[in-house]
């Protein structure tokens, strides 16, 4: 299955955000440890990565092209707005350290990334 075909499909949350600004970062974390399939990590569990060093530059428009899909379609389907993808694509603007790496496993693994997006 290519990666546009499994794109098409729009990605749905099923997190109810209001409840969650609703609760104190102290319900958060009860509800989090609570969740036997999303503990969150230990101290020692978070010293066991290395640092990330994310690529000093990336070709968004590359990126885009490699998975057949416009810019509309990148945007929607990676939470980014389609003036962003434009900005970054024709140069004018940089994408964060965040952005970088993101595009960066965009890059590599987009259908990881969906099946996490969609999860």
């Amino acid at each position: 299955m290519s990666a546009k075909h499994t794109m098409k499909h729009k990605l749905k949350s099923k997190t109810n955000w209001d409840k969650v600004k609703s609760l104190t970062e102290k319900q958060i974390i009860a509800a989090a440890k609570s969740d036997p399939d999303a503990k969150p990590l230990t101290r020692a569990q978070l010293k066991k990565f290395k640092r990330v060093h994310p690529p000093k530059e990336i070709d968004v428009k590359a990126i885009r092209e490699k998975l057949h899909v416009s810019q509309k379609e990148f945007a929607s389907y990676f939470g980014v707005s389609v003036r962003t993808i434009q900005e970054w694509e024709q140069h004018r603007r940089t994408p964060t350290t965040i952005a970088r790496n993101f595009l960066k496993v965009i890059d590599k693994a987009p259908k990881a990334v969906l099946k996490a997006l969609a999860a």
